[in-house]
């Protein structure tokens, strides 16, 4: 709300604008200095290498899944950290999860001390034989 006081307001137009100027200016440095501003700054990352154990499917094939434990993801971390896995694939070549390999579609899902990888045909249908064991490299962002 703006109140005019009659005999305040100046009458020539130079003087107008520099009050209207002056005027902006000052709502714009309130609103700018009532703005909060909050940096998280991440202590940091954790890279674990390790490899897929024990494929098991419980379609008839159609999906395998790993489970690959991981204590270092505890419930503190599942609900504030972030986890990003890759697949070696040699001559120090990674490439990250999800992605398709030779035909078959890989993923990853995680919770509280495990990386599940799930392996299944990258259209979607028929089964597939076992996938190989996946060397693996897990980042974990804190």
């Amino acid at each position: 709300m703006i109140v005019v006081i009659t005999g305040l307001w100046p009458k020539n137009k130079s003087h107008m604008k520099k009050l209207l100027s002056i005027l902006c200016v000052s709502i714009i440095a309130l609103t700018a200095a009532s703005c909060k501003k909050e940096t998280v700054v991440a202590p940091g990352a954790q890279t674990i290498f390790t490899k897929t154990t024990n494929w098991t499917s419980s379609d008839g094939g159609r999906t395998y899944t790993s489970d690959v434990s991981v204590p270092e993801i505890d419930d503190y971390f599942d609900a504030h950290g972030a986890v990003l896995v890759y697949n070696d694939l040699g001559n120090g070549e990674y490439e990250q999860l999800p992605s398709v390999f030779e035909g078959i579609t890989y993923r990853f899902t995680y919770t509280g001390g495990h990386v599940y990888i799930d392996a299944q045909n990258s259209d979607g249908t028929g089964t597939i034989t076992v996938p190989p064991r996946l060397s693996l490299k897990i980042v974990l962002v804190d």
